[in-house]
């Protein structure tokens, strides 16, 4: 249970969006594809997953080139294949309805009527060929047809099978309560039925063994009424029986109680069988082959006393070997590792610190290996204020026809704020250099100047950062001047 709990807090609340979001993606498949002859290939293909994964994990590297191009050609065959179920999903009104619902055919197919009209039929020893389309598009099987669009009746059914119609002879599609198309030419059945069955069983069986199309046939010979689908065709004996058929395959059925209770929890093992696949695929790329990385990280010191300062460190930067999947090792960012000191415990004078992972920061997922070096030596200094004179750096040579009698830097001596130890070797500062070529006034003046900071951990108040530098330059007598 220990070991769970830190795996879960190992993760990244984008591993949790990761995970459910393509969870919810693949139940929405498997809700919108239910019923349909592309949810029996599921099984191949995840067998096909696994197979590529032992095969990669023993290093069988002929086998797991196959698989791949397997999976990739049965990729292309499955959208050419299953055109038809996937059209259907994405052909939609709704684009919405890919992320929300339950898809369901809400037909309103005049079942009574359609069922009382076979058994007439029947009775009336009429020939009769009803076709209604399931999930799969039907127009590739067909042949030939005339145009309809009459609503479905008791009459109009009758006088379409009349054997004085020049149209009774082939089938009628039925989609919803309209008769689309008739005298349809249906594909044959290669199966060996037995000889009781003519042409109408024939093409019924046939049509079923192409599409997932429920037909309907009457027999002109016997009278009696067959349903085909799934390749298989069966006799039905009475009216009621017809009509719970046909409501079942055109969703007109309304379901009891105990039926909604096993859709809900067909709904909830398939989420359940998504969600632990989608885990399973996502462990395996992030999680599942573990390397190592190296990086070169920045200490970053914090938590520093009120009047401390670091004075000098034996390292700035430490190596640190990682490790994790190679997905997460790859979108490492060097930013996403910090190193953290705190030297809220540390004394004047040498102060070391052992680096271990609570000093690092790294995402989830990725563990510390190894570290160098294993120890950071610091030299911390309190904080202390001086008074140390200030002398004036020349630079250049006066005019030789003057003298400079006096100079005399305002303040003379400058408040700082230093490290100890280190700031009492501190004997003078300088002011900035001050050319004496820019001295020609007789009897003097003042120039401003800055005071050269060092070393650059001294700290001075801004009222010091200029200081007037008052000065007496007097003319040299005709004797005193070199020749």
């Amino acid at each position: 249970m220990k070991d769970l709990l830190i795996f879960l807090s190992s993760l990244r609340w984008q591993d949790y969006v990761d995970i459910f979001l393509n969870s919810y993606i693949l139940f929405r498949l498997y809700v919108l594809f239910r019923g349909s002859r592309l949810i029996r290939v599921v099984p191949v293909v995840a067998m096909l997953w696994i197979l590529n994964f032992l095969a990669l994990s023993m290093g069988l590297v002929i086998t797991t080139w196959a698989i791949q191009g397997v999976m990739a050609a049965a990729a292309i065959i499955f959208i050419i294949v299953f055109r038809d179920d996937i059209a259907l999903v994405f052909n939609s009104r709704n684009p919405l309805s890919f992320f929300w619902g339950i898809p369901s055919r809400k037909l309103s197919t005049p079942i009574e009527i359609i069922a009382e009209t076979m058994f007439e039929l029947g009775r009336k020893k009429i020939g009769a060929l009803l076709v209604f389309p399931g999930k799969q598009n039907i127009d590739d099987h067909i042949q030939g047809g005339v145009r309809w669009g009459g609503i479905i009746s008791e009459q109009m059914l009758v006088s379409i099978f009349w054997d004085k119609n020049p149209v009774h002879d082939g089938a009628v599609i039925v989609k919803e309560n309209k008769i689309s198309q008739v005298s349809v030419i249906l594909p044959l059945s290669k199966q060996n039925l037995p000889s009781r069955y003519g042409t109408r069983h024939r093409a019924a069986v046939g049509m079923s063994e192409v599409s997932d199309a429920m037909v309907i046939v009457v027999s002109e010979e016997r009278g009696r009424v067959s349903i085909a689908k799934n390749s298989e065709i069966k006799e039905v004996k009475s009216v009621d029986a017809l009509g719970e058929i046909l409501a079942g395959h055109t969703g007109n059925v309304k379901k009891k109680g105990l039926e909604n209770w096993k859709e809900i929890l067909e709904f909830g093992i398939a989420g359940l069988l998504c969600f632990v696949l989608i885990t399973g695929v996502w462990f395996g790329f992030s999680r599942g082959k573990e390397t190592l990385k190296s990086i070169n990280a920045p200490i970053e010191y914090t938590d520093i006393k009120q009047g401390y300062d670091i004075i000098s460190v034996s390292t700035n930067t430490v190596d640190l070997q990682l490790s994790g999947s190679t997905p997460l090792l790859r979108a490492l960012r060097p930013e996403t590792v910090k190193v953290l000191l705190k030297l809220g415990n540390t004394t004047v004078g040498p102060n070391i610190f052992n680096i271990s992972k609570d000093n690092i920061m790294l995402p989830p997922g990725v563990t510390l290996k190894k570290v160098e070096p294993q120890s950071v030596e610091l030299v911390m200094g309190g904080l202390v204020q001086r008074k140390i004179p200030l002398q004036i750096d020349w630079s250049g040579t006066l005019d030789n026809t003057l003298i400079l009698e006096s100079a005399v830097p305002e303040p003379a001596f400058v408040e700082v704020t230093g490290v100890s130890p280190g700031v009492e070797d501190i004997v003078t500062l300088y002011t900035e250099k001050i050319p004496l070529e820019s001295l020609k006034e007789t009897d003097g003046g003042i120039i401003q100047a800055g005071i050269v900071i060092h070393p650059p951990s001294l700290k001075i108040a801004d009222k010091f950062k200029t200081v007037a530098i008052k000065y007496v330059v007097k003319q040299r007598s005709s004797n005193e001047i070199a020749p």
